[in-house]
C-alpha cells in the first residue's frame, strides 16, 4: 500500500513563513486507486518511473504510479508527498571506498603579467 498527500505551498504574511496545504490524499493498495479531496489536482497521466526509467500508467500499476507521484510534481506549486509506503523501491548506496574525482590545478598562465605589459609597448 502506497499512501501520498498531494500538498500546495502558501505563504502566511502574519508568520511569514511557509505553510503546506493539504489538497488531496492519493491512496493505492494492490490494483486499488482511491483519491480523496481535490481530484482535480490529481490528474491520472502516465508517470515515469524513477527505478525503471519506463512509462507508469494509474490504471495499470496504482502502487507504482503513486510511488512516483513525488519526481512527477516538480513544478512547485503541487508537491507530492508519500506518507506510507509497505514496498519502497531500493536504493543503491555508494561504495564509501570509491574515492571522488579530482579537481585539477588552474591553468598556469604562459607569460608572466609584467611580460605581456612590457610587450605591448616595444
Amino acid at each position: 500500500m502506497v499512501k501520498v498527500e498531494i500538498r500546495t505551498p502558501t505563504y502566511d504574511e502574519e508568520s511569514q513563513t511557509i505553510e503546506s496545504i493539504l489538497l488531496a490524499i492519493v491512496e493505492a493498495d494492490g490494483s486499488r486507486l482511491e483519491i480523496e479531496g481535490d481530484k482535480s489536482c490529481v490528474p491520472l497521466d502516465p508517470v515515469i518511473s524513477a527505478t525503471t526509467g519506463r512509462r507508469v500508467d494509474a490504471s495499470a500499476d496504482p502502487e507504482e504510479w503513486a510511488r512516483n507521484l513525488p519526481h512527477a510534481y516538480r513544478a512547485g506549486d503541487l508537491v507530492a508527498v508519500i506518507r506510507h509506503d509497505d514496498a519502497p523501491p531500493e536504493q543503491e548506496i555508494p561504495d564509501e571506498t570509491e574515492s571522488e574525482p579530482a579537481i585539477p590545478d588552474p591553468p598556469v598562465p604562459v607569460f608572466e603579467s609584467d611580460q605581456i605589459g612590457h610587450a605591448a609597448t616595444c
